[in-house]
């Protein structure tokens, strides 16, 4: 249950268990002591009526009156709890009794309840060997009482007497045994013992009782106020207040709470305050980065363009010199004023390669304007082998030129992919052109892609022989305005671009290189975006 976690719960109990403990003990004491006074006190009463009856008696043994001696013990043995009144002689024998069956009745002198008046092995009664006259004793209906033995001494009006006669030697003649019942008195000490523990145990109820309202006011409630104070502040409710009066321990430890809370909360308000500006220029920094990134990414574009410009004029010089060729010849062709059916058909064949070769030069001027210009992202899915295929049409002579063999590895079954063509593009170029650089006149460059079920990404691997990057530069080339181009060709100024563009697409990019042996790049792309 709940309420047996409880602090004042534990407290409470705690209490009503020390206090039964203190009842009881207390109480058992109390009853002891009231017990020995009482016992004392019908003791004393007890050895008072032995007094009286030997004190009452006394003239009419001395005359032998016995009539008058029965009539005195009777009467006093009808007085309140007195049971019996016996007088024996020395030898045992009742002589006289309130019940007249038990005159001439003689004890067991070998009874333990003799042994105060003689020794267990005498057959005669002597005056009382110890000090206690009384003795306590139950009987089998349970019911207890108290007997009280007074000696009767041998004195001179005893042996000096003229109706009897007792010898002088003698120092004792017999006793007077009294019982009391102690009916009445258990009766008393019954009800004394019922009202002490019942009161015992309504006082300790009430001290319980009292303390456990004090813990409940002043312990439990303080406390929950706490907890719940702690919950709430736990909750993000800062600044929340306890209702904190008093000027105990307890209302001290809500003042702090107080005091704490309310420093929570304004530390998290200059907190807040200092997030949202750092927020604001966090996403100042971050248009400003997007807006220098972007103008990088057209910056290395361009260069890239202007490192193709061989290639450009090349490519552009071939069909152009065509076509001059091809236009000198049909103007001779046509300067004849006949023209044989086989001159026709040459001069339209030549008129055909002029046109493809005016439209290639078209698709590759084309194409470097659109490679040029900026333009925002946009994914569409992709089939990445005919994006990787533009991309090394853009850099194929310009491979020629540098007598580097290309190597292409593509998978035919490759799902369609979510990518900015014309960024994927930029990157590969940008990964193509640094491969020339590290190989200078002469290497391999090698394209592969790399993707098996049911995986959810593509490797795009482009590798090359050249002289490899060192374990230091590796950490460092992706770098925004790093390079090392003056050191190691093979390491070009694009490649922070090449990154943010990868990382525009959710992807990843890493490098593989071995010093003398080659580089291998590898971007990794998501076959979807999150769009």
């Amino acid at each position: 249950m709940k309420i047996l976690k409880l602090l004042s719960f534990k407290l409470f109990f705690l209490i009503l268990i020390v206090l039964a403990i203190l009842s009881s003990i207390v109480s058992y004491f109390q009853l002891k002591s009231q017990t020995e006074d009482h016992t004392k006190i019908i003791s004393e009463m007890g050895m008072q009526v032995s007094e009286i009856i030997r004190g009452s008696t006394r003239h009419s043994m001395l005359l032998n009156q016995k009539e008058d001696t029965y009539q005195i013990i009777r009467t006093i043995a009808q007085q309140g709890s007195i049971e019996k009144i016996r007088i024996y002689n020395k030898r045992g024998t009742i002589i006289f009794s309130a019940d007249d069956s038990e005159i001439n009745e003689t004890v067991d002198m070998q009874d333990e309840a003799c042994y105060m008046c003689h020794k267990p092995s005498g057959d005669v009664i002597h005056e009382p060997l110890t000090k206690e006259r009384s003795r306590i004793f139950t009987r089998s209906d349970g019911e207890r009482y108290l007997g009280f033995v007074t000696a009767i001494k041998n004195e001179t009006g005893c042996y000096m007497s003229d109706c009897h006669y007792h010898n002088k030697d003698e120092t004792f003649l017999g006793t007077i045994d009294v019982i009391i019942s102690l009916k009445e008195t258990d009766e008393i000490m019954a009800a004394e013992k019922y009202r002490m523990i019942s009161g015992s145990i309504i006082v300790a109820l009430l001290i319980a009782l009292t303390a456990g309202i004090f813990i409940w006011f002043f312990v439990h409630i303080p406390v929950h106020r706490l907890i719940l104070g702690t919950k709430e502040i736990s909750s993000g409710n800062l600044g929340y207040k306890i209702e904190s009066k008093s000027k105990d321990e307890m209302g001290i430890l809500g003042t702090s709470f107080n005091i704490m809370s309310k420093d929570l909360k304004d530390a998290k308000s200059e907190i807040t305050t200092w997030s949202d500006q750092l927020e604001n220029r966090v996403k100042e920094k971050t248009k400003e980065l997007k807006k220098t990134q972007k103008r990088n990414i057209q910056i290395e574009k361009m260069a890239s363009l202007g490192q193709l410009s061989a290639t450009v004029a090349h490519e552009l010089n071939n069909p152009i010199s065509g076509i001059l060729t091809y236009s000198k010849l049909i103007q001779k062709k046509l300067a004849k004023e006949h023209l044989t059916e086989d001159e026709k058909n040459t001069i339209l064949k030549n008129l055909k390669m002029m046109e493809t070769e005016s439209q290639r030069s078209g698709d590759i001027v084309k194409n470097m304007l659109l490679f040029s210009r900026q333009q925002v992202v946009e994914m569409k899915p992709k089939d990445i082998r005919n994006v990787i295929e533009s991309s090394i049409d853009l850099i194929s002579h310009h491979l020629q030129l540098h007598n580097i063999e290309l190597k292409k590895y593509f998978q035919v079954n490759i799902p369609e992919i979510y990518v900015d063509e014309n960024q994927i593009k930029q990157a590969l170029l940008a990964l193509y052109v640094n491969a020339v650089e590290a190989m200078e006149n002469e290497g391999t460059l090698t394209v592969k892609t790399d993707w098996k079920k049911p995986n959810n990404f593509l490797n795009i691997l482009i590798s090359d022989t050249g002289k490899g990057i060192s374990e230091e530069t590796k950490s460092q080339i992706f770098e925004p305005f790093f390079t090392t181009k003056n050191a190691v060709k093979g390491v070009g100024l694009g490649l922070a671009s090449v990154y943010a563009i990868v990382n525009k697409h959710n992807g990843e990019i890493s490098v593989e290189s071995e010093m003398e042996k080659g580089t291998t790049f590898i971007i990794k792309l998501p076959l979807k975006q999150n769009r």
